[in-house]
């Protein structure tokens, strides 16, 4: 009996083991997720790493292809989960394009619209609850807060912070890396803000970060000093948009704040009819972010003066030179422009894959001028390589799904604090959508970090039981 039990008690240790990190998987899935997306962007300031940069960019989409397969479970499925599985069977249709680029590049393409989308398949299988959402946005604000703080620094003291410059960036030759510099207030050529990332400018699009969820946790923290380190983030945030010399962040920004003030207006005359505990929750809300905006928004800019000079206030002075849509055309109008007037005549049914983007970089094989590489500045163009007018007007169903559960959500008798989460996830929604006017924005890690939080706020409100029947099924 001795010798038969120590086995089997070093067996069942084990499956407990084995459970126990399961089921630590199946709950903190999403934050690792994040936190692997942060890694690899560090990883990559090094100029050491040499021949596995590759990798460690693929890393995170790698890892979310193993979750949607591997990883298993069920759960009720997101209302973007319908369009989204349309969106693979055009691409995987796509694959057959006789005009699509190698079969590595064609293939590697499939295999990031799985890994983009794959939130939506695997977060439902997880346990989520308010805590986990709660959790995510913290990493988000402090990873991309710090990387603001690093893209200021980088201004204000030259050749202290700097990380090593993307290749991709060095090999479009000097006089295209000059484009990318500046004087600041010292009078010292410095390079449009990088934070933590190897693309000058790249500290835009952590300032937008730290901006808006900064927002939603002045919104939601009832202790002041705490409100105050979120007010702060805000303007961290704001000066390091204009820092970057990026004029589409302040854009999506003020869009980002303009949604969110919308909601919450319309929230607070929607719930305080309805619900008599409205008042002692949530009549200070809408009050309190437009003070804070004016707060922010003088003195983000006046640092932002400060440390960059008056190059920073010319720059973005060019948005109001013209009125909206023409400043638009000048800078970004005309690659849609060329997209519709040139490339779709063409290509209405899609080019073939892999023929724009990091996978005609890593795989592509550019000798055919038939299968070519072919540059799309914005998503649209993306789309319109890859699936043609089918897979724009399926991904945008896709898009127009989540924003419409965030907005149905922030606007449900719930709790306070995750009605202003999903306003918040709404106007992140919004702004996204408007960012693929102007990159590929669901091209990359951002659109992966787009779907994980749309399928981490829809699982918090089926495991909650807090939305409605209408609300769940929001599609």
């Amino acid at each position: 009996m001795t010798s038969g039990a120590a086995p089997y008690a070093e067996n069942r240790y084990v499956l407990e083991r084995r459970h126990a990190s399961v089921g630590f998987l199946r709950t903190h899935a999403v934050e690792l997720m994040f936190a692997l997306g942060f890694v690899c962007q560090v990883a990559l300031l090094s100029g050491s790493i040499g021949q596995v940069r590759v990798l460690v960019r693929m890393a995170v989409f790698g890892t979310s292809l193993v979750l949607a397969f591997a990883l298993r479970g069920r759960g009720k499925p997101s209302p973007a989960v319908k369009p989204a599985k349309l969106v693979l069977a055009i691409v995987g249709l796509a694959f057959f394009n006789p005009n699509g680029n190698s079969l590595a590049a064609s293939a590697a393409q499939i295999g990031m619209y799985v890994a983009i989308l794959g939130p939506l398949f695997w977060v439902q299988r997880l346990s989520i609850d308010i805590s986990n959402l709660r959790r995510v946005l913290l990493m988000i604000w402090i990873f991309q807060s710090i990387s603001a703080v690093v893209g200021i620094l980088q201004v204000d003291f030259p050749g202290h912070f700097a990380p090593a410059i993307s290749t991709i960036i060095l090999n479009q030759g000097r006089a295209y890396v000059r484009g990318l510099e500046y004087e600041n207030a010292n009078g010292q050529l410095v390079f449009r803000a990088m934070g933590l990332s190897d693309v000058p400018g790249g500290a835009a699009l952590a300032g937008t970060y730290a901006a808006l969820f900064g927002a939603a946790f002045m919104l939601t923290w009832r202790r002041w000093p705490a409100r105050l380190v979120a007010v702060g983030s805000m303007v961290v945030g704001l000066a390091a948009i204009f820092l970057s010399h990026v004029r589409v962040a302040l854009v999506t920004l003020v869009i980002c704040a303009a949604v969110l003030t919308i909601v919450l207006a319309i929230r607070r005359i929607w719930v305080r009819t309805t619900n008599r505990a409205w008042r002692r929750y949530e009549a200070g809300t809408l009050t309190r972010l437009l003070a804070v905006l004016g707060v922010v928004a003088f003195f983000g800019f006046s640092w932002a003066i400060a440390v960059g000079g008056n190059g920073v206030a010319a720059r973005f002075a060019t948005l109001t030179a013209s009125d909206p849509g023409t400043v638009y055309h000048q800078n970004r109008g005309r690659f849609i422009e060329y997209s519709i007037n040139e490339l779709l005549p063409q290509y209405p049914l899609g080019a073939g894959l892999g023929r724009w983007g990091m996978m005609n970089h890593y795989f592509g094989d550019n000798s055919d001028p038939n299968s070519a590489m072919i540059w799309a500045e914005e998503q649209i163009t993306a789309w319109l390589l890859d699936g043609g007018v089918p897979l724009i007007i399926v991904y945008l169903w896709a898009i127009a799904l989540a924003i419409l559960f965030a907005f149905r959500l922030s606007l449900a008798q719930i709790d306070p604090e995750l009605a202003i989460m999903a306003a918040v996830i709404c106007a992140y929604d919004v702004g996204a959508l408007a960012t693929c006017l102007d990159s590929p924005f669901f091209g990359s890690q951002s659109g992966m970090e787009f779907w994980m939080l749309n399928a981490v706020l829809f699982a918090v409100a089926a495991s909650s039981g807090q939305a409605s029947r209408d609300q769940m099924r929001a599609g």
